[in-house]
């Protein structure tokens, strides 16, 4: 059976999408929910998977193309069967007008399946394109999705409250404005900047929603322009990049400029030239969802322990000459994620997830690390699978290949993904404490800061003196619904004697 996979669409008014890359080559078999292509909107770069097992028999879209929502990018030849035969009414209907079934889309993440919060569009209703339908919520927003093209909402498919996979169909759309055959995959070119001629004034009703490509909604954000006031001169007023450029210049059509309230100047008279403006999106604006939702949804409770690791110090600069013979980079993280994986067999209560479906707090007899790592694109947090099974030279060679990869971009899903605890370290950047926060649905993360000298008491059999030792501190922070205090605690305790000791990492 061939799927004609469609450019999903989950609302915001996002009417177009850029392929960014290709995951997978024209060829390639691929399994249900392997990424196959990365595609740039104005909310944020996803990674799209594929919607069951196959063989990708054909790409219709090149990378750098900008193709409208519900264009074929794809094929998907699959060993599944054919579609159910219709019920009567829908094959009865299909023989009168055309009729398209709406599936639940994915925009990647990993997301597997939606839950119908509400029907905003009951059925019998008619619907203008891009105007919300039903809202969703998956595991990342709630969200509302759009009719494809004008029409009526002939048939509700799945009932608000239920729950069903990505790929499903959810309702029927049928009328004129329905069209019987895929639409093209060639992307609309950008206009000119000279080549607008929108309407000489725009009228929008309140809380009307504004339809942009992705472009220019970030061009109107560089440039200070409120979009709402700019008329469009794409497919049913869709506002392009060249319309929002026209406008800001005063161009806008056969309006004078000054007809417009405000006017808006060009930006180098309006903005210090020192500034500079990055767009909030891509991976930036998923770590700054990810921490939000960690932070509001998970009260944390932080416990600090100072270590003495004096004689870490000197097993590191012995471990760190054995591994430069074999090419492996020897730091101290090895020897904390070995002590970690120790102390998570004592203390399993911190070492797992919550899984909010099934009211359930997952603990884990294994100890995937998450690593928080630092890129160009921002925090990336790969996963070191099985610690608790590995050497400490080890656990060097692969956290050196995997944060290698994390910075190039080259990460598989599934090295960043799966994580039971979570470290981070600035120690090497600076900083003497911190409360770092949770990598949700993870139970707990450790922070681990910058090496220090200063003087200590050594206990003697001759009695206690005065030294110059080596401290790092170390900060454990904990979802409080999970797992209580004096378990932090506990286990931070228990760290500080591994890494003060560290010849008990052998045992």
């Amino acid at each position: 059976m061939t799927i004609e996979f469609k450019l999903p669409d989950v609302g915001e008014g996002v009417a177009e999408g850029e392929i960014v890359q290709w995951l997978v080559g024209q060829g390639d078999s691929v399994e249900e929910h392997q990424s196959v292509v990365e595609v740039m909107t104005d909310k944020a770069t996803v990674e799209i998977p594929a919607p069951a097992a196959g063989v990708v028999t054909k790409i219709l879209a090149a990378a750098g193309d900008v193709v409208p929502v519900g264009a074929v990018i794809f094929h998907l030849e699959t060993d599944g069967a054919a579609a159910p035969q219709e019920e009567p009414e829908a094959a009865a209907a299909q023989d009168a007008e055309p009729v398209l079934e709406f599936r639940l889309p994915d925009i990647g993440e990993g997301v597997a399946e939606g839950e119908i919060v509400r029907w905003i569009a009951e059925e019998g209703a008619e619907v203008k394109e891009h105007e919300p339908v039903v809202e969703v919520m998956t595991d990342k927003a709630t969200v509302e999705i759009p009719a494809p093209a004008a029409g009526v909402i002939s048939k509700h498919l799945v009932a608000a409250g239920e729950t069903v996979p990505v790929g499903t169909v959810i309702f029927h759309l049928t009328g004129a404005g329905v069209a019987p055959e895929a639409p093209s995959t060639e992307p609309q070119p950008e206009a000119p900047a000279a080549a607008p001629a929108p309407a000489p004034a725009v009228q929008r009703a309140p809380g009307e929603r504004v339809l942009a490509v992705p472009s220019a909604r970030r061009v109107a954000r560089e440039l200070g322009v409120e979009l709402s006031l700019v008329s469009g001169s794409g497919n049913n007023g869709v506002i392009r990049r060249a319309d929002v450029e026209a406008y800001a210049a005063g161009s806008t059509g056969s309006a004078p400029a000054k007809e417009h309230a405000p006017t808006v100047a060009p930006v180098a008279a309006t903005r210090p030239e020192a500034e500079r403006r990055v767009p909030f999106r891509g991976v930036r604006r998923k770590i700054a969802e990810a921490m939000v939702r960690s932070k509001f949804t998970a009260p944390h409770f932080t416990v600090v322990e100072e270590v003495d690791v004096t004689d870490l110090v000197r097993i590191r600069t012995q471990a760190k000459a054995i591994g430069e013979v074999d090419g492996v980079k020897v730091t101290y993280m090895p020897f904390i994620m070995k002590a970690v994986a120790l102390c998570l067999e004592r203390f399993p209560m911190l070492n797992g997830r919550l899984d909010e479906a099934n009211e359930e707090i997952i603990q884990c007899t294994y100890a995937n690390l998450g690593i928080a790592t630092d890129t160009s694109n921002g925090l990336i947090v790969p996963v070191i699978k099985d610690v608790q099974t590995k050497s400490v030279m080890e656990l060097a060679r692969e956290l050196g290949e995997l944060a290698e990869k994390t910075r190039e971009g080259k990460a598989s899903s599934e090295e960043l993904s799966g994580s039971t605890f979570t470290i981070t370290n600035a120690g090497n950047i600076g900083g003497t404490l911190a409360t770092p926060i949770i990598n949700y649905p993870d139970i707990a993360i450790l922070g681990v800061h910058r090496l220090r000298k200063a003087p200590g008491v050594v206990e003697a059999p001759d009695g206690d003196r005065i030294e110059v030792r080596q401290y790092m501190n170390f900060s454990l922070s904990v979802d409080h619904r999970l797992a209580d205090g004096a378990d932090g605690a506990r286990m931070l305790a228990y760290l500080r004697t591994l890494l003060e000791n560290p010849g008990l990492l052998a045992l």
